[in-house]
Formats: C-alpha cells, sequence, structure tokens
C-alpha cells in the first residue's frame, strides 16, 4: 500500500509541476505580487505580438519570476527593465493606487461638478475637523501615552536604562544651550589654531 501511494504522489506531483496546475491557481487568485505592468509594458516595447500570452507566461513562472525577468532581459537585451517591480506590484501599493484613483475620479467627475455649495463646505469643514483632531490625538499619544506604555512596548530588554540616560543628557544639553542666551556660543580656547604661544 505504502509503494502505491508514494507512487501516486510522485506520479501527481509531477504532473502538476509539468502543467503548471498550482502556478495558474496561484496567478488566478492573485495570491503575491506579479509583476504584470512590466510584463506588458515590456513586451508592448519589444514584441507586441506576445501581449495575448502575457497572463499564461506569469501563471508559468508564478513564485519564480526571477527566472522569467532574467530569460526576457537575455532575450531582448534590454537589462534593467525590471528593477523595482516588486514595489509596483506589491498589494497595498496597488491597492492605494486604485483607492486614489477612485476617489479623483469621484470628486473630479461627480462631487465638484454636482454636489451643492452648502455640502461641499460642509464636507471640507469636516475633513478640516479630523484632521484638527488627529493632530491633536497625535500629540497627546506622544507627550502622555506612549510615554507610558513606551518601557513595556517599544524598548528591548536593557536598553531602557540607556534611553532615559540619553533623553536626560540631551534635555540638559538643551537647557544648558537655552540658559547660555539665544545663539550664543562659548567658545574654547584649547582647540583653536589663532592661539599663539609664548
Amino acid at each position: 500500500l505504502l509503494p502505491v501511494v508514494l507512487y501516486a504522489s510522485d506520479y501527481i506531483g509531477g504532473f502538476l509541476a509539468k502543467n503548471n496546475v498550482l502556478g495558474q491557481i496561484g496567478f488566478r487568485l492573485g495570491m503575491g505580487a506579479v509583476p504584470r505592468k512590466r510584463v506588458l509594458s515590456f513586451y508592448e516595447k519589444h514584441d507586441p505580438n506576445k501581449l495575448e500570452e502575457v497572463p499564461t507566461i506569469l501563471s508559468k513562472y508564478y513564485g519564480d519570476y526571477p527566472k522569467l525577468v532574467k530569460k526576457l532581459e537575455r532575450k531582448y537585451q534590454d537589462y534593467g527593465y525590471f528593477l523595482g517591480w516588486e514595489e509596483d506590484e506589491a498589494p497595498m501599493a496597488l491597492a492605494m493606487e486604485q483607492l486614489q484613483e477612485t476617489y479623483n475620479v469621484w470628486i473630479n467627475s461627480y462631487w465638484n461638478v454636482y454636489a451643492p455649495q452648502t455640502l461641499k463646505t460642509g464636507a471640507r469643514n469636516i475633513r478640516y475637523n479630523l484632521l484638527t483632531v488627529k493632530k491633536k490625538f497625535l500629540k497627546v499619544w506622544k507627550k502622555h501615552v506612549w510615554p507610558v506604555l513606551e518601557p513595556f512596548l517599544g524598548v528591548p530588554k536593557g536598553a531602557e536604562k540607556q534611553k532615559r540616560q540619553d533623553a536626560a543628557e540631551a534635555r540638559k544639553r538643551k537647557k544648558s544651550s537655552s540658559s547660555g542666551g539665544a545663539g550664543t556660543r562659548r567658545r574654547s580656547a584649547e582647540f583653536r589654531d589663532d592661539v599663539d604661544e609664548d
């Protein structure tokens, strides 16, 4: 029974790898970063006839895109075209780009054209008030809440004492520089070149 199971699993694994079934599933589900934009623009530039094959190519190399990038760069002698594609195709970056695009279209095409002036003014005031509340919250968080939580959450073990010491030294330096007058600085004759030695 065990040899049959091993043979069957080997056969199924080989079939899946040969026909790239898992890659197609992962690509179709949109799992992970995919250099779709760069590959499309690359083929537009070098071989427009292959534009229809891009989904097949991407699913074939699913999870091994550096290999695809090397092959394309070697074949068409266009090196460096794919540098930084991960940042282009990061899911969060794509989502934010789509959100910004939708927002711009909605605001420019609909809101600014059709909304009554009282609603526009109200929305502007709400936005201003929310930003003010956010700024005040961040100020309170930084001054009052975070100093209480920082020893537990923000500093690695053993670094609390050093961090407090550094902060105390910085406060002392700030006090001494502000008490010395605005913009005045004590000169040290110890390191001056123009002091004549007799």
